[in-house]
């Protein structure tokens, strides 16, 4: 099968198109014939080398966390798909990813896709629609609560908004003030991110962006608590003011079936911005650095 390799960790240029064995589907598992997958910021980490020490990869390897395709074959013991079911897949990185024309993952990391949503939407929910709802569910939020979302206009920022007004929340887009419009369109609230910290008055934050990581945790009131996905910098959260989590995503079929129902129901949208093929995985790299607005995808 045909795959995005990269050789050697990297620039873009480490990628060579190349082909490997088609992998099969051991017990509980699914075989998905791979139509468009997603890159995220993770996938330059992992590229470049970043994670090397935590998550050794064997090279070549194929990179690509999200997907969406069809089910291409069952190992023993899956009964939740039949073949040519359309789903989306997460991922691990583990070096057999979704930049390839065939990837195996375990049923349970995996959900169907609804009849009115492409293989580029589903492919773009995945790991951003995972993370939002876990952001919130580990705030523990209820109905009313008022929260602040950084990055409120980015894959997770959106996903997470999406679930607070869903449970009744009051979610707050911090954005940059060229779109603040924008983000009140989205969330009802919005504030410009940027602007000096009067009076911190939210109990709760969901930290996206690294930038403007400390202006958030500014934002809440001392014993408030902020759910971050990215790091968060040194002295941000003087003498322990605020709880901070620090949350990675993690596969969870139930969560994904909500964010998919969601998208189905046209309440989420994560915007594709740019859609390449598979060869153009390097362009597809440049375009995430360069903070394109809204998620690169690879149709294969």
């Amino acid at each position: 099968m045909k795959a995005a390799l990269l050789k050697a960790y990297g620039d873009v240029d480490q990628f060579e198109i190349g082909d490997i064995p088609t992998p099969q589907p051991g017990p509980g598992e699914v075989l998905i014939k791979i139509e468009a997958s997603a890159i995220n910021p993770f996938d330059l980490i992992l590229r470049q080398g970043f994670m090397a020490q935590l998550i050794p990869l064997s090279l070549p390897a194929a990179l690509g966390g999200d997907a969406a395709g069809t089910v291409a074959g069952l190992g023993a013991g899956v009964t939740r798909f039949a073949v040519g079911d359309r789903v989306v897949a997460d991922f691990a990185a583990n070096g057999r990813g979704a930049n390839a024309e065939y990837g195996v993952v375990p049923a349970t990391s995996a959900a169907k896709l609804p009849a009115n949503l492409s293989f580029e939407q589903g492919a773009a929910l995945v790991k951003a629609g995972l993370t939002g709802r876990q952001t919130v569910d580990a705030l523990g939020i209820k109905r009313g609560d008022h929260v602040l979302v950084s990055g409120g206009l980015g894959s997770v920022g959106r996903a997470a908004i999406q679930y607070l007004k869903e449970i009744g929340a009051r979610p707050v887009a911090g954005v940059r003030a060229k779109r603040l419009d924008e983000a009140r369109a989205l969330a009802g609230e919005a504030l410009d991110i940027n602007a000096p910290v009067t009076q911190p008055d939210f109990d709760y934050g969901i930290s996206t962006a690294a930038p403007v990581a400390a202006n958030l945790i500014g934002r809440v009131r001392d014993g408030g608590q902020v759910v971050s996905i990215v790091p968060v910098p040194v002295g941000a959260n003087a003498a322990g003011r605020v709880t901070i989590l620090e949350l990675y995503h993690r596969t969870d079929a139930p969560t994904l079936d909500a964010v998919l129902e969601a998208a189905s129901r046209g309440e989420l949208v994560i915007p594709v911005a740019q859609t390449l093929s598979l060869e153009q995985i390097g362009a597809a790299h440049r375009a995430v650095a360069s903070g394109a607005q809204g998620k690169i995808v690879l149709k294969h």
